[in-house]
């Protein structure tokens, strides 16, 4: 385990060393705010809404709330991005250098994802500074219960699981088609709007929300942040949580069977 843990402790020391990543990746959040802010102005001075009801919940939002909704949506949509992770794994495997994993007592899986957390690190650290900052300028819409708040921390942990799982099923795709940063690419592109990042899952219509329900992408945002402004009971969560706990179990063992025979493919190739 103490070799999982010196990936971590590197790959933080490394973060350190590109800071004004975390500074474009603040601009990313709030140039992303100020869209959002614009085109949900348009919306409610054009169709005289005071309020916006949300699926699934008998909980209309104001103007604000919408606002803080998007807000954290997008921060936790930053954090549980894995795309310069995907792409050093990608480039691993397209020129053969996994070998130095297969023949060390290392697992590929837990080795990226530890990197990840540690690429990641230092935005963990700024994003969550923003976090407080928001609660400070909106303390009655988010973190007013003790659920919102655990809660949140719980399930944004899953989220960024999740995501790591995601993403290395697609990067394992790389062992087939030797190069997959356009699958990544597409996924995040797609993720954009139907994880919730930049339009809330809940404004979607019933049968499309129904649909997504289904699947683990409803526990990447909409989870968390659905947590943080109180959208669910103490039950609710709990049924989501475990939910969502199935999820990393199946997409763990999809992530080792698939890498196990991608493996299997490269090594009969000769690489």
């Amino acid at each position: 385990m103490s070799k999982y843990f010196s990936v971590l402790r590197i790959n933080w020391i490394h973060s350190l060393e590109y800071r004004a990543n975390a500074i474009i990746g603040l601009f990313a959040i709030f140039s992303g705010l100020f869209i959002e802010y614009q085109i949900w102005s348009l919306i409610f001075e054009n169709s005289n809404y005071t309020t916006i009801p949300f699926q699934g919940s008998d909980k209309d939002f104001t103007f604000i709330q919408l606002i803080v909704f998007i807000f954290l949506s997008i921060i936790v949509g930053q954090l549980k991005s894995s795309w310069v992770t995907s792409a050093q794994m990608i480039y691993e495997i397209r020129l053969g250098l996994i070998n130095k994993y297969l023949v060390r007592p290392i697992s590929y899986f837990w080795y990226h994802f530890m990197m990840f957390l540690g690429v990641n690190s230092l935005f963990f650290i700024v994003y969550t500074l923003v976090i407080i900052f928001i609660v400070i300028l909106f303390p009655n819409i988010i973190f007013t219960t003790f659920i919102s708040i655990f809660g949140f921390i719980i399930s944004l942990l899953v989220s960024i699981y999740l995501s790591y799982c995601i993403y290395f099923i697609m990067v394992c795709f790389a062992f087939w088609f030797g190069e997959a940063r356009s699958i990544v690419t597409a996924y995040n592109l797609g993720m954009l709007m139907i994880s919730g990042q930049y339009i809330p899952i809940r404004l979607f219509p019933e049968k499309v929300l129904a649909v997504i329900d289904w699947t683990p992408l409803r526990y990447l945002v909409d989870f968390p942040v659905s947590t943080a402004v109180g959208l669910f009971s103490l039950n609710e969560w709990l049924y989501n949580f475990l939910f969502s706990i199935l999820w990393c179990v199946i997409l763990t063992f999809a992530c080792f069977i698939i890498y196990k025979k991608g493996v299997s493919k490269y090594e009969a190739y000769g690489q």
